[in-house]
Formats: C-alpha cells, structure tokens, sequence
C-alpha cells in the first residue's frame, strides 16, 4: 500500500515546523546544522507499529549521502554516522556552520492512494518511490533490514519561514522551500527494536 501526505490542518503529523521545545538536535558541525522536518505521530493508525512519535532532522545542504541515528532517547538523538560532522562538505559556499533555515509548519495526513505524482507530492508512506532504484539500509546495530518509514519530496512547496542564508544569484530556490539536493527525495527509515534511524537522499 502507498500512502500520499495531503494537506489537512487536523492532521495528526507535520512536516516543517520549529524544533520542540522538549527535543534537542544533536551537537554536530554540518554546514547549516540539521533542519528539523516535523514529526510522525504513532497514535495514526498507519504509523501505530512505531514505538513512538518521531521528531525528524537531517543536515538536508550537506553532501552527506545517509544519516544514522540513535533515537534511545526519542528527545535526544544522537549521531551513529557520520561522527566526523566536521569534515562533511556542502555544495553551498554561502552557507556556515551557524546557518539556519526553518521551514512552514504545515500539518497533513496520509491518504491511500493507487498513483501518485511524483512532481507534486508533499510526501510518501507504506512503500518508497524510488528515484534510482531500492537502497534498503541495514541498521549498523543490529544488521536487520530497517522499515521504510517515509519519504519526502522537493515539489511541495513548503516554504521557508526564516532564513539567515543570503543566497548566491540563481541559488534562492535551494533556500526559499523545502527541497533534497533541488529535485530529490528524502527517505526514512527505521529499525524499532533497536530505535535506530537512518536518512538517504536520491536525487535525478
């Protein structure tokens, strides 16, 4: 079954948003941080085989191809791979380390759909939409096939509610709304039993 996130302002989960104030972003060094990307409440049926509400960061302007996370702490997160934040690269040379970008709450819910668009979708649950074909991550703890949790896309239009980027002439699209390396998605995955995370990109 696939799920399509759609815009509902009684929807249980969000995309966007400002970071919690009970949740803390691991210390790292990627240019620009992590940007927080909302949540996904387990009290949504689709998502009851989670064990717990998930609050979702990746570094999304860092060249980093996948993030590993330990949620043992689902407030506190802390870092598997990479551990060396510092020596990642951006393709961005307007951004530092103290950048922030923070995108729109918008609140949604997932809807069983046969098709659906991959230039339009917000989100997707239930099975990925793979842009380069399957990557199905391994949990670096216990070695077990982690559970696709979600994806999403860079055609939402979800918008940047603050910036300190000043973007270079051509590049404001990257910094003005939620996108994954400008036309690419961002997939999630989870392996409950060991509360580990990890987040891959792929783009065209």
């Amino acid at each position: 079954m696939k799920y399509e996130f759609v815009k509902d302002e009684n929807g249980k989960h969000q995309i966007g948003g400002v970071v919690p104030a009970d949740f803390k972003v691991p210390d790292n060094e990627f240019m620009a941080g992590f940007q927080y990307l909302g949540f996904i409440d387990n009290s949504d049926e689709v998502f009851s085989w989670l064990p717990f509400k998930v609050n979702l960061i990746h570094p999304i302007y860092s060249d980093t191809y996948s993030v590993y996370l330990d949620y043992n702490n689902p407030n506190a997160p802390t870092i598997i791979e990479p551990l060396d934040t510092g020596n990642e690269t951006t393709a961005y040379d307007e951004l530092d380390i103290d950048s922030v970008v923070i995108f729109e709450a918008v609140k949604v819910r997932p809807e069983l759909k046969s098709e659906i668009d991959e230039y339009k979708h917000i989100g997707i649950a239930g099975t990925p939409d793979w842009l380069q074909g399957a990557e199905l991550p391994l949990c670096p703890k216990t070695k077990k096939a982690m559970r696709f949790l979600c994806q999403l896309g860079s055609f939402s239009d979800i918008k940047a509610e603050f910036s300190n980027v000043e973007p270079q002439d051509g590049y404001e699209r990257y910094f003005n709304k939620l996108n994954f390396w400008g036309d690419g998605n961002l997939y999630i995955f989870i392996e409950p039993t060991s509360k580990t995370m990890c987040y891959t990109m792929q783009n065209t």
